[in-house]
């Protein structure tokens, strides 16, 4: 899966926020906010295809965290990211 490279990441005060515009068909906008540890993932992932896995090693990695409790929040993210679009599975 990939993240969709049209959404862009911005930092606003002490939030990180995603902008989704509407399709043009309507005046509507959504706005995503993300954790440090979802916007450093986020940043992270940039245009490259991830699995789940690859998302929990890093964390693990990167905090004091074990694989099994990394790969359920991963997997949790993930699928409010799909659920709001902000995913394209390949």
């Amino acid at each position: 899966m990939r993240l969709d490279t049209s959404l862009k990441l911005r930092r606003i005060g002490r939030h990180h926020m995603i902008v989704k515009a509407g399709d043009g068909r309507m005046d509507l906008t959504d706005v995503f906010t993300l954790n440090d540890t979802a916007a450093w993932l986020w940043n992270r992932i940039g245009a490259d295809s991830f699995t789940p896995e690859t998302l929990a090693a890093w964390l693990c990695g990167e905090y004091d965290v074990d694989p099994g409790t990394a790969l359920r929040d991963v997997e949790s993210m993930l699928e409010e990211w799909r659920r709001y679009g902000l995913l394209l599975d390949e």
